[in-house]
This record gives structure tokens, sequence and C-alpha cells, in this order.
């Protein structure tokens, strides 16, 4: 997450649901969140350092992956060319994904109980990668040494900024296409059983991949998002 903002980079998540209340205590339960009050909704902290927004909207809950850039307006453009519509500060992809656009946030810092990744789900990776190439100057890097290209890194000057996963079957139909946010967490097997009994659904129960032990988890408003307890480099 070093790039610089000149170019857009994922920045931060938003939680927009129709119940405040009921996630605030859900995500505090079940990430140790604490939270100040905003003009439109609050921002979430863990140890002091901001983790994500919170704001009301209508029904379904839904997280959405935020986008940092100097030039919101270029980026408008760009990405109507590619195809997307684009409401406010919305993106509305062609292939079924949509982030916010905003003018040079903060990036949030990675760490427990914090966005530590963002990634794209798709059935379509040849059109996700064209796309937000054209609407983001972001470049598609398979890992080397990958088997296939089903999974790429989006990269900005070389530097891994994202992630693109083809979903196979059936996690094409459990998962949203999209980008889904990462949340870094020590245990995810303990965090996925208290989601459940929290009122949150499991959608892809923990597992280890490369990148670390994952589980994809649903709030009990329905906003999907990931958590991971990330693999230590070199281990």
């Amino acid at each position: 997450m070093n790039a610089p903002l000149t170019s857009p980079i994922p920045a931060g998540a938003e939680l927009v649901t129709s119940d405040l209340d009921a996630a605030r205590t859900f995500y505090h339960d079940l990430l140790g969140w604490t939270y100040t009050a905003t003009a439109d909704g609050f921002t979430a902290s863990v140890n002091g350092a901001p983790a994500a927004e919170l704001r009301p909207g209508p029904a379904p809950a839904r997280w959405w992956t935020v986008f940092g850039t100097a030039d919101v307006a270029g980026v408008q453009a760009a990405a109507g060319r590619a195809g997307a519509r684009v409401t406010e500060d919305e993106v509305h992809d062609p292939l079924g994904g949509s982030f916010r656009l905003r003018t040079g946030p903060t990036p949030t810092i990675p760490g427990p109980g914090r966005p530590c990744w963002y990634e794209y789900m798709t059935n379509d990776p040849a059109g996700a990668d064209r796309f937000h190439a054209d609407a983001l100057g972001l470049r598609a890097d398979v890992p080397p040494g990958a088997p296939d290209d089903s999974y790429a890194l989006f990269t900005v000057g070389g530097a891994p900024v994202a992630g693109r996963l083809a979903t196979p079957p059936p996690l094409d139909t459990l998962l949203p296409s999209g980008w889904m946010v990462y949340l870094a967490v020590a245990d995810p097997d303990d965090v996925a059983e208290r989601a459940r009994r929290q009122g949150g659904r499991l959608l892809v129960p923990p597992r280890d991949v490369v990148t670390g032990r994952v589980c994809a988890l649903a709030d009990p408003a329905g906003a999907v998002f990931t958590v991971i307890r990330p693999a230590k480099i070199g281990s």
C-alpha cells in the first residue's frame, strides 16, 4: 500500500447499513471496534487507529472498498469510457462490481481488526483486468510460479495494491462479484465461531491459502467481508 495517491488505489473501507446501532455492536464484539460520531455516521477504530467508516443506508447492507485519488473527475471519466456507470462518488463497473471514489483520503494502516487487503472477485477475470487497467491504470500481474492466471495482483508502478481472484465453483455462488474487504485477525476460526453466535453467517469456512488463513462471513444485516490471518513472509 505504498503507491502514491496520484494513482487510484484502495485506501479504506466503508460499511453502509440500515441499522448502525446493530452494526456497531456486532463489530465491537467481533473485532474490538470503538466509535467516534461523524456528520453522517461513525468512524470505527482499533487501539486508536482508524479502521472503517460506518454510514446509514438502505438494505441490503454492504461493504464498500474506497479508492483514493488526486483526480476524481479524471478517474470518473476514464471509468465511464470503460463502461462503468458513475453516480456521485460511486463507480459501478460493467461486470457487476462497484467501489467508492474519494479525493486523497489517508490510507487505512493495516493491522489487527483493520482492513489489510482488497480483492476483486469475478467470473470474468479477463474483463476485470481490462476494466481496471482502463479505468484505474491498475496492471494485472500473475505472481511468479502461479499455475495459471486465476489469481493476479493489481499493481501500480510494480507495487501490489490489491488482488483479483477468478472465483471457482462453488465460491462464485457464495460470494458476490466485486470488491472484497479483508480484515486482519489473529484467529479466523475463533472469529468465525463468534460471528455465528452473534447472528452472522459463515459463507466460506476457515481454510489455509497462500496468503494466510481466511474465512468469508456475512454480518447479521448481510454485509459480506473476509477475515484473514496473513501468512508470515518466509514462513
